[in-house]
Order: structure tokens, then C-alpha cells, then sequence
């Protein structure tokens, strides 16, 4: 590996000022996706140019967030570099999938090696199609009953076949 061109060694280049606002602009996005996800709301809109009023509840809220604090307003979208904006669908979906896994570990670690239950459902949505909804469901280690929705999966059939 050419140490010159490594990923380290690109950072250790970049001054402060640059690690700081990338720094805002991800824990701004962070915080926006937390809150979408606590909220079960969707990211993206059909529209998401810059003149559309209606670009998506993650725009719209990063722009609200950012008009609120100044360090944030500073450095995320039209005031981001172009390419690190912070704003793309694989972006939100790598910090997506980042929170999910810092939950499957709280969730583990509050479970404390004991006993968990996931209850299941099918049913099918208006377009026919058969989905399942996973529920994880456990006693914690206060002695509370804690219900956690997984998630909604599409899958192609629900039947059991016997063995």
C-alpha cells in the first residue's frame, strides 16, 4: 500500500477547520436521522431540488436545524463542499444502519444473557404482497416488559411447509 495515498495519511493532512465542519455536518445529519427514525417518518421526497418546497422530511428538517444554529448552518448543504454533503441516500442509509446496530447492542446488553421472544405477523399490503412484522419482546434487567418493532420485511411466501 502507498503510505503517500492512504486514507490516514490524506486525513492527517486536512486542517482542523475541515475536520471540524465535517464533524458538524455529520453529527447534524446524525441528529436529523435519529429523530426521523424515532418518529418512523420517511427521509426522501419525490422533489428534492433546491427550488422544490416539498424535497423530503430530512432536507427539510436538516435546512430547519441548520436555520436554528449557526455552526450548523454554516457548513451544511448549499455551504458544504459539493462533495460532502452529507445528504445522499447512501449516506443516510450507512448512518442508518449505524444507529441500528448501536440499538441491536443496547438491546443485547440489556437483555443480559437472558431469555427473548420475537413475535411475527404476515399479512398482505394493499399491493397483495405478503410482508411480516417482527416484534422483539424481553424482559429487562429492571424486571420491565420491553416491546421493540423490528421491522416490516416483504417476503414471498408465508406459508409453513411441514417436514
Amino acid at each position: 500500500m502507498n503510505q503517500e495515498q492512504s486514507i490516514l495519511t490524506s486525513s492527517d493532512k486536512q486542517s482542523e477547520k475541515i475536520k471540524s465542519d465535517h464533524r458538524v455536518r455529520l453529527n447534524a445529519s446524525i441528529d436529523v436521522i435519529r429523530y426521523l427514525l424515532k418518529e418512523g417518518m420517511p427521509f426522501r421526497g419525490h422533489d428534492e431540488t433546491v427550488t422544490s418546497t416539498r424535497r423530503g422530511h430530512f432536507l427539510d428538517l436538516l435546512k430547519w436545524y441548520a436555520d436554528r444554529k449557526e455552526d450548523v448552518k454554516n457548513v451544511v448543504l448549499e455551504k458544504a463542499p459539493k462533495n460532502n454533503t452529507m445528504t445522499s441516500p447512501d449516506i443516510q442509509k450507512d448512518i442508518v444502519n449505524s444507529c441500528a446496530e448501536e440499538t441491536a447492542k443496547a438491546i443485547i446488553e440489556d437483555l443480559n444473557g437472558d431469555f427473548f421472544g420475537i413475535l411475527v405477523d404476515e399479512s398482505k399490503d394493499v399491493s397483495h404482497k405478503e410482508q411480516m412484522a417482527l416484534v422483539l419482546r424481553y424482559v429487562n434487567k429492571d424486571g420491565e416488559l420491553i416491546e421493540r418493532f423490528l421491522g416490516l420485511v416483504h417476503v414471498k411466501d408465508t406459508t409453513a411447509h411441514a417436514l
